[in-house]
C-alpha cells in the first residue's frame, strides 16, 4: 500500500492531530489546539451538528476554563444564569436552596449557565470558522484505526469513497459508542443503572405555576421525582419510567404526556418541543492514552447525568489533554501524555463518577426513611457554611479541576 500522505502540510507545529467527533469535546480541543499553533483536522460522521438537548448545564468551572476563548460571552447570551438552586418537595413549600454566590471569591461565573450544549459547538465552530489551521470535514465516518509507533493510519468513508489518510496523533473523542474504542478493542468496564431517564423540551410557564420555582430544581414527589430546568422560556422536564411501565411505551408521547398531567393538571396537552431517552452507565477505559491514539469525553468515561457532569468533564479532558500534548509537539518526551491519562482517569472515577451517582441515588431514593435522612442531610449541609462551601465547590467542578493539577 503506498504511505498516505499527512492530512497537513506545514505549520507552527509540523505534526498533524486529527479528531474524530465534532461533539464538545472534539471541537474543544480543536478550539486550543488551533490556539496553540496546532493544525487539526475533525472528522464528523454526520452531515451537520447535533442540535438536540442532550447537557444543558455549565458550570462555573467550565465556563472559567473556557474564558477567553471567545465562546463564553456568546453562550451567555443564549442561556439562563442559575445563581441559585434548589431540592423541593413538589406541591409543599419544603425546599432546599444552594447559592452559588458563596463561590464568588473563587469564580468569575458563581453561577450554574442552563444552555444547550450544542450552542457551544456551534459556537466554536463560528469562531474558527477562516482559521487556515482547522478543517472540519461532515460526512466523513471513520470505519477503522490502524495504530502505529510514527502515527495512526485512518480508514473512512467520504463522499461515498473509501480513503486511507495518515495522522501524526490522533484524538478519539467520538462518544459513548466510540468506533475507535471498538475498532482497537478496548474494553469499556463499568455498569448500567437499572432506570434510564427520559427528558422532555416544553414550551410552558411552569415558573407561574410552581411558587418559588428556579432555573435548576430536583423535586421528590410522594413516591416518586423529577426535575425542571429552565433553558431561557424551555424547561426541560425529566424522569425516569416507572418500574411497572413498558420500555417502550414510556418513551412516547402519549405516556410523557399522563406523567407531565400527574404532576401538573392542565385542560389542554402540552406542547413537545424534544423527546429524548438516555441508558445511565457508569463505564470508564483502563487507559485514556495508547500510543498516538488519545481518548477524551465520552468516549473515555461515561457517568450519570445527576448534576450535569458528563458534558463538563469532557470539556475538562479537552482542555488537559491539550495542556500535555502541545509540549510532546513541541519536543517533549511522549510520555508526558500518561499525566494526562493519569489526572483525568482519576478524576472521571474518583471524582465524577462518585459524585454523579451520588446525586443520582439521592434523587431517585422512594424509601421513606431513607428520605428523611437524605433531607436533614441537605438541610445540615446547607445550613452549615463550611460544609456549604464544600458541597458547592464540588458541585460546581472547581474542586474536581483542583484535584487534577494536584495528581502528579
Amino acid at each position: 500500500m503506498t504511505e498516505p500522505a499527512l492530512l497537513h502540510g506545514s505549520a507552527r507545529h509540523p505534526d498533524s492531530v486529527t479528531i474524530v467527533g465534532a461533539g464538545p469535546s472534539g471541537l474543544v480541543c480543536a478550539l486550543f489546539l488551533v490556539r496553540a499553533g496546532v493544525p487539526v483536522t475533525v472528522l464528523e460522521q454526520a452531515a451537520g451538528l447535533p442540535e438536540d438537548m442532550r447537557a444543558s448545564t455549565f458550570h462555573a468551572a467550565t465556563l472559567d476554563l473556557l474564558q477567553g476563548t471567545g465562546v463564553v460571552r456568546t453562550l451567555l447570551g443564549q442561556g439562563t444564569r442559575v445563581p441559585r438552586w434548589q431540592f423541593l418537595r413538589h406541591g409543599t413549600n419544603d425546599r432546599v436552596v444552594f447559592d452559588l454566590g458563596v463561590l464568588a471569591e473563587v469564580t468569575d461565573h458563581p453561577y450554574r449557565l442552563q444552555v444547550e450544549q450544542f450552542r457551544l459547538t456551534s459556537a466554536i465552530v463560528e469562531r474558527l470558522r477562516d482559521e487556515p489551521l482547522f478543517r472540519l470535514r461532515r460526512q466523513a465516518r471513520v470505519t477503522r484505526i490502524e495504530p502505529g509507533d510514527r502515527g495512526v493510519h485512518v480508514r473512512l468513508e467520504e463522499n461515498g469513497e473509501e480513503r486511507v489518510e495518515r495522522c501524526r496523533w490522533l484524538i478519539a473523542a467520538d462518544g459513548a459508542r466510540s468506533m475507535i474504542r471498538k475498532s482497537m478493542g478496548l474494553a469499556f468496564e463499568g455498569s448500567v443503572f437499572p432506570r434510564t431517564s427520559i427528558t422532555l423540551v416544553l414550551d410552558h410557564r411552569f415558573q407561574d405555576q410552581v411558587e418559588g420555582l428556579l432555573g435548576v430544581n430536583y423535586v421528590w414527589t410522594e413516591d416518586d421525582h423529577y426535575s425542571l430546568m429552565r433553558v431561557r422560556d424551555l424547561w426541560r422536564f425529566s424522569f425516569a419510567p416507572r418500574n411497572e411501565d413498558d420500555p417502550v411505551e414510556a418513551y412516547e408521547t402519549a405516556a410523557a404526556q399522563a406523567r407531565l398531567q400527574a404532576v401538573f393538571p392542565n385542560s389542554k396537552p402540552y406542547r413537545i418541543q424534544q423527546l429524548n431517552h438516555y441508558t445511565i452507565q457508569q463505564r470508564c477505559l483502563d487507559q485514556f492514552r495508547h500510543g498516538r491514539v488519545l481518548f477524551c469525553g465520552d468516549s473515555a468515561h461515561l457517568s450519570s447525568p445527576a448534576g450535569g457532569m458528563g458534558m463538563n468533564s469532557g470539556v475538562h479532558d479537552a482542555a488537559c489533554l491539550v495542556e500535555h500534548l502541545v509540549p510532546v509537539l513541541d519536543g517533549a518526551d511522549p510520555s508526558l501524555l500518561d499525566r494526562y491519562d493519569r489526572r483525568r482517569r482519576r478524576v472521571a472515577q474518583e471524582e465524577v463518577q462518585r459524585i454523579s451517582a451520588t446525586n443520582y441515588h439521592r434523587h431517585r431514593e422512594t424509601d421513606p426513611q431513607r428520605r428523611a435522612q437524605i433531607w436533614q442531610e441537605l438541610k445540615d449541609i446547607a445550613a452549615d457554611p463550611l460544609r456549604n462551601r464544600e458541597y458547592l465547590m464540588e458541585a460546581s467542578m472547581i474542586r474536581s479541576r483542583q484535584r487534577e493539577s494536584e495528581i502528579p
